[in-house]
């Protein structure tokens, strides 16, 4: 092992997994009329997350019947297109129902796992989630790397609250000063952690796009950087 972490903790959601989702949103924009490519959909979806966090914090972790109509009408802005939001929602509802059909890992992410627990890095999981975190985790065969796996909805708090990196650390009996979170939602994940004293990275695909406004931690564009923060 080098450097001064020992064990590292992870957020779940454009952290270690991603929705499948660039595809079937193009599929229904074509069906409504509207030929948009994969890339500008990828920014699109990239671009109205970063806005949701920073703009709505916690409201993505809700059920989406509560935020997915207005979610949609920013991404029909940051597309340019013009379109009744009705139909489009009640498409992408229906794609979105099973998450064990739209969730998967980023392709990295089981063998960069591996490879920090060969190294001897403890691993965790800190996410915001729903019942469904651990029968994902078990159904891409990620489980068995994690030492630890708080859950919001098994613990009763989540983040930004100190109470569930609390339960963390305790759970894991690790000094918060031996830790690096990893997440992708700096206004979660990145205040969660500066707020009990934990470093942290948060991974950003695009580089700063969508998140100029941070000015106060690193970011790395996926998983596999990670290693020079360790």
């Amino acid at each position: 092992m080098s450097g001064g972490k020992k064990y590292i903790w992870f957020d779940l959601g454009y952290t270690l997994l991603k929705l499948k989702r660039e595809e079937s949103f193009r599929n229904i924009l074509s069906d409504l009329g509207f030929e948009v490519s994969i890339s500008q959909i990828e920014k699109a979806f990239h671009l109205t997350d970063k806005l949701f966090m920073r703009k709505y914090p916690g409201v993505l972790g809700k059920s989406r019947a509560f935020y997915m109509p207005m979610y949609l009408g920013n991404m029909i802005y940051a597309l340019g297109l013009r379109t009744d939001i009705c139909p489009l929602f009640l498409e992408w509802k229906k794609k979105l129902e099973n998450p064990f059909k739209v969730w998967a890992p980023f392709d990295n992410v089981k063998n960069e796992l591996k490879n920090l627990v060969s190294e001897g890095y403890r691993l965790g999981v800190i996410s915001n989630w729903d019942k469904t975190a651990v029968p994902l985790l078990d159904q891409f065969e990620l489980t068995s790397f994690f030492d630890n796996i708080i859950i919001s909805s098994e613990v009763g708090c989540e983040k930004p609250d100190i109470k569930i990196f609390q339960i963390a650390l305790d759970k894991a009996s690790v000094p918060v000063e031996d830790c690096l979170y990893v997440g992708d939602n700096y206004y979660d994940d990145g205040i969660g952690s500066k707020n009990i004293g934990m470093d942290f990275v948060i991974i950003n695909a695009y580089s700063d796009l969508g998140v100029e406004e941070l000015d106060d931690c690193n970011i790395i564009t996926d998983i596999t950087q990670l290693r020079e923060y360790l």
